[in-house]
C-alpha cells in the first residue's frame, strides 16, 4: 500500500527551544501547505507560490537559501487493513527521507534516520489500528542548523578544494550545498516512495547468483540463499527447487540441504552469458527458488532476474611495463567508451522522471558504460535494470566527493550502515562491473601534501564489507586510485602522473595540447570540455536584461554553477574558442556555435585518440551526458533535452566500427585507422574527400582485423594545411556509417569551418 500522494506540510524557522508535539501542529503556529510525496519542500513551496515557479530562472535559485534554518512536518492520515494474520508482519518503509528525520505513528515515536542514501523500515505490526484512521508524522530536522551546530576537526578543514564541502559529516548528497556542476541547494523532503507493507514473517531474505566456472557452453553458477523460517525448519532437512529462463535455455534442479540458509551449485547448460555492447547481447535470466519439506509442503519461494557472467579489472597501480587498466567481461576485454553520470535534477523526487530519457539518449550514443559520480546519490532499480537490459556497465562511486571524511569511529558506524544497505541492494545488478569508494579524494589528499593510504574509510571500511557482502566484484579505493607506490613515486603538485586511471581535468586550451595528447593513463575516467547551450535554452534560465554580457553578467555565472560571483568556469568557453579559432565572436549565435564546435571536437579527438590506442588503452569516460538543471558546462545535452553538437560527433566516434584520422606520425602523413571494438573481422569500403576542394584523396576496399586498430594507409597532408575531410564507408552488412577530421594546427577561420560543416 503506497502511501504517496498529497501530505500536509508544516513548517516555520528551527527554534530549538520551543519544538511543537506531532499531537498539535495545527495549534503551534505552524505555516502549513499541501505536499506532494515524493518530493521535496522547495517543490511545494514553488506550487504554493511561496518561492518563485521556476526557481531555475535567473537567479531565483537563491531564494531557496531563505528556508534553509527550517524544520518540517510531514503528516498524512490513512486506514489500516482490517486484519493481519499471525504469519504476517506490517512494515513502513520509507525509501528515501532527506535527511534528519523522526518518525511518529499515531504519535508514537517509531525511530529516526540520519542518510538520504537508504531506505528506512519500521516494524508497526503491534503500532496499527487496524481498520482505522492512522497518522503517520515525519519531523525533518534543519541540515544548515545541525552543520552549524557540528564539530569538525582540522584534518577534515584543512583537505578543501575551494569552496568547503559542508556536508561531509552527513549521509546527503555531496553535491547539494553547492557543486562546480549543480546549484546550493540543501533541501529536505521524502524524496522516494513510502510503503505500508503487510508481509509473510517467513520467507528468503536474499538470494545472490554467481558465476562459478565455464565449462563449454555450460556454466556452473553458485546459489546462495538466506531464509527466515519457523523454528521446526530451521535445522531441519529441506528440499530447494530451482528454475532458471532465459530464452530457449532453460535449467532446473533439486537439491536436499539442511538448514534454512546455505548454497548450492546449478549447472546451467547452453548458458547464454549476459555481454556488454558491442560484443554481445545482455541476456537476462529469470530464476525461481522454492523451498519445500521432504514431504513437499511449500514453505517459501522467491523470484529474481539477474545476468550470468564472469566480469573483472585486470589493472596495476601504475603505468609501467606490461602496465593495464581495462575491464574483461567472460574472458574478453571491452573497450569501455562512455559517459559519467550526474544528478538529475537538485531535487532528487524528480530524478526518476528523467531516467527515461536520459538513458535512451546514453543508448543511442552509443555508450558501454556509466560511471555514477560519487558526489551524487544512489539511482533506483529502474536504473539498473536499464542497464541490465541494454549492456550498459555501471562503475558505481561510493557517494563521497572531493573531500576528506571524517576519520572516526562514529562516521565508520554510519558508512558501514550504507555500504552494507547500497551493496545488499544492487549486488543481483549484473551491470555493475566495479565498486569505486570515492570520487578524486585520494587527488585531493595528495594536492595537500598527505598519503590517501591513510583514508581508513575506502582501504579498510569499505573493502572489509564488500569483503563480506559481494566478494567477487571489483573495489577501487578511490576514483583516479593512488596507491602507496604511486604516491611514493612523485608530488602531484607538481605535475607528476603515474596513475593508470586518471582524471584529465587540465588547462583547457588547445584540446590537443601535450597534457591531453600525452597522457599515460591507460583508462580516463573523466575529461570533457565546456560547450554554451543552445540559444532557445539560455533564453529559459537568462533573464532578456541579462544575457549581455556574455561569460560575466551574474546570472551567466550563477548559472556557470558558482555562487559565489567567481566567473573562472565560464572563462574556459572564450578561452576555448580563442584557442581553435583565435577570436571571439561578437555575435551571440556565432559565439554559440563556436563554443560547441570546440567541445565537439575536443570530445571526438579524446575518443578517436583512445580509439587508436585500443591495444594499449582500457577505455574513456568522457564528462558528461546530460546536465542536472540549466547551466553553461561540459554536458553534450542540456537540462531541457536539448542537444548540442558534441552529442552528434560523440555518437559518430562511438560507433562499433570506425574510420578515422589519427595524428600526424613521426615519419609524416595523417594515419588512416579502422577501430573495430567487436571481435568479428569486418570488410567493406570506405571514401576521404577534402571539404575544402571537393577532391577524392582515397577511395578504397578494406578488411580490418577483430578487436583492433588496423591502419588503412596515410593521408599525405602538411603540418601547414588546414582543412576538413569526410570519412564514409560501407561494410559488407551494408552498415553505413560516416566521420570527418580536422587537419591542421590553430587558428582556424570560423567562416571556412562553417562551409566545411555544411558539406557533412
Amino acid at each position: 500500500m503506497l502511501l504517496n500522494g498529497k501530505w500536509k506540510l508544516y513548517f516555520a524557522p528551527t527554534d530549538e527551544d520551543n519544538i511543537p508535539s506531532v499531537n498539535n501542529l495545527d495549534s503551534a503556529g505552524y505555516s502549513m501547505i499541501e505536499a506532494t510525496v515524493p518530493g521535496n519542500v522547495e517543490l511545494d513551496l514553488m506550487n504554493a507560490g511561496l518561492l518563485p515557479k521556476d526557481v531555475f530562472k535567473g537567479d531565483n535559485i537563491l531564494k531557496t537559501e531563505e528556508f534553509e534554518t527550517f524544520d518540517w512536518w510531514y503528516q498524512r492520515k490513512f486506514i489500516a487493513p482490517e486484519t493481519i494474520s499471525k504469519e504476517e508482519k506490517a512494515t513502513l518503509n520509507f525509501k528515501g527521507v532527506d535527511c534528519l528525520a523522526e518518525y511518529y505513528l499515531n504519535g508514537e515515536k517509531l525511530g529516526e534516520s540520519d542518510n538520504m542514501f537508504i531506505a528506512h523500515k519500521f516494524d508497526v505490526t503491534d503500532k496499527l489500528l487496524l481498520g482505522k484512521e492512522n497518522t503517520l508524522t515525519v519531523h525533518i530536522s534543519s541540515v544548515a542548523i545541525t552543520l552549524d551546530n557540528g564539530e569538525r576537526e582540522l584534518l577534515n578543514l584543512d583537505s578543501e578544494w575551494g569552496i568547503p564541502k559542508l556536508l561531509v559529516h552527513l549521509r546527503k548528497a555531496p553535491h547539494m550545498s553547492g557543486w562546480d556542476i549543480m546549484p546550493r541547494a540543501i533541501s529536505a523532503g521524502i524524496w522516494r516512495d513510502v510503503e505500508l507493507s503487510i508481509e509473510k514473517k517467513y520467507g528468503f531474505k536474499y538470494v545472490h547468483i554467481e558465476p562459478d566456472r565455464k565449462n563449454g557452453d555450460s556454466v556452473k553458477c553458485r546459489i546462495t540463499y538466506e531464509t527466515h523460517l519457523p523454528i521446526k525448519y530451521r535445522l531441519a532437512d529441506l528440499k530447494i527447487k530451482i528454475t532458471a529462463v532465459c530464452g530457449d535455455s532453460r535449467a532446473s534442479g533439486t537439491f536436499i540441504r539442511k538448514g534454512n540458509s546455505g548454497s548450492t551449485y546449478f549447472d546451467v547448460p547452453n548458458c547464454k552469458l549476459w555481454w556488454p555492447k558491442p560484443l554481445g547481447e545482455p541476456d537476462l535470466y529469470d530464476f525461481e527458488l522454492e523451498l519445500y519439506t521432504l514431504s513437499d509442503e511449500l514453505l517459501c519461494s522467491t523470484k529474481t532476474r539477474t545476468g550470468i557472467r564472469f566480469a573483472k579489472l585486470r589493472r596495476t597501480d601504475i603505468v609501467c611495463e606490461d602496465g593495464c587498466f581495462e575491464f574483461i567481461i567472460n574472458d574478453k576485454k571491452v573497450l569501455a567508451l562512455g559517459t559519467n553520470w550526474v544528478p538529475m535534477d537538485p531535487f532528487h523526487s524528480r530524478d526518476k522522471s528523467r531516467y527515461a530519457k536520459a538513458l535512451e539518449l546514453a543508448e543511442d550514443i552509443g555508450c558501454n558504460i556509466i560511471r555514477c559520480w560519487g558526489g551524487n546519490v544512489y539511482e533506483d532499480h529502474e536504473f539498473f535494470d536499464f542497464c541490465d537490459r541494454h549492456g550498459i556497465m555501471v562503475w558505481q562511486d561510493f557517494a563521497m566527493a572531493c573531500q576528506y571524511y571524517p576519520q572516526t569511529e562514529s562516521f565508520f558506524k554510519k558508512i558501514s550502515k550504507e555500504v552494507e544497505w547500497v551493496v545488499t541492494e544492487y549486488r543481483k545488478h549484473p551491470s555493475i562491473v566495479l565498486w569505486s569508494g570515492d570520487n578524486e579524494i585520494d587527488s585531493m589528499t595528495v594536492s595537500v601534501g598527505r598519503n590517501p593510504s591513510k583514508n581508513r574509510i575506502t582501504r579498510e571500511v569499505i573493502p572489509a564489507i564488500i569483503n563480506r557482502l559481494n566478494p567477487n566484484r571489483d573495489y577501487i579505493p578511490s576514483s583516479p586510485y593512488i596507491s602507496e607506490k604511486a604516491f611514493a613515486m612523485g608530488d602531484n603538485r607538481q605535475g607528476s602522473r603515474f596513475y593508470s586511471e586518471d582524471h584529465l581535468w587540465g588547462p583547457r586550451n588547445y584540446y590537443k595540447s601535450d597534457f591531453y595528447k600525452n597522457s599515460g593513463a591507460y583508462f580516463v575516467s573523466e575529461i570533457g570540455y565546456h560547450g554554451m547551450p543552445s540559444k532557445a535554452s539560455i533564453e529559459k534560465f537568462i533573464n532578456p536584461d541579462h544575457i549581455k554580457p556574455y561569460f560575466y553578467d551574474p546570472q551567466w555565472i550563477l548559472h556557470s554553477s558558482d555562487q559565489h560571483g567567481r566567473s573562472y568556469r565560464n572563462n574556459f568557453m572564450p578561452n576555448q574558442i580563442k584557442h581553435l579559432f583565435g577570436n571571439e565572436p561578437e555575435d551571440l549565435d556565432d559565439l554559440i556555435f563556436a563554443s560547441q564546435v570546440v567541445q565537439a571536437e575536443a570530445d571526438k579527438f579524446f575518443i578517436e585518440h583512445t580509439r587508436a590506442r585500443m591495444e594499449r588503452m582500457g577505455g574513456m569516460i568522457w564528462w558528461n551526458l546530460i546536465d542536472g538543471w540549466p547551466q553553461f558546462s561540459d554536458a553534450v545535452v542540456d537540462y531541457y533535452y536539448d542537444k548540442k553538437l558534441a552529442y552528434d560527433f560523440i555518437k559518430r566516434s562511438q560507433q562499433p566500427v570506425i574510420i578515422m584520422v589519427d595524428e600526424m606520425s613521426a615519419w609524416g602523413g595523417l594515419p588512416v585507422l579502422c577501430t573495430n571494438s567487436t571481435y568479428k573481422e569486418v570488410s567493406g569500403s570506405f571514401k576521404i574527400t577534402d571539404l575544402e576542394t571537393d577532391s577524392v584523396l582515397m577511395e578504397e576496399d578494406f578488411i580490418a582485423a577483430p578487436f583492433s586498430a588496423t591502419n588503412l594507409g596515410s593521408l599525405g597532408l602538411l603540418y601547414s594545411q588546414k582543412g576538413m575531410v569526410k570519412i564514409e564507408w560501407t561494410l559488407s552488412d551494408g552498415t553505413a556509417g560516416k566521420n570527418h577530421y580536422l587537419y591542421g594546427t590553430p587558428s582556424f577561420d570560423l567562416n571556412k569551418y562553417k562551409e566545411w560543416f555544411k558539406k557533412l
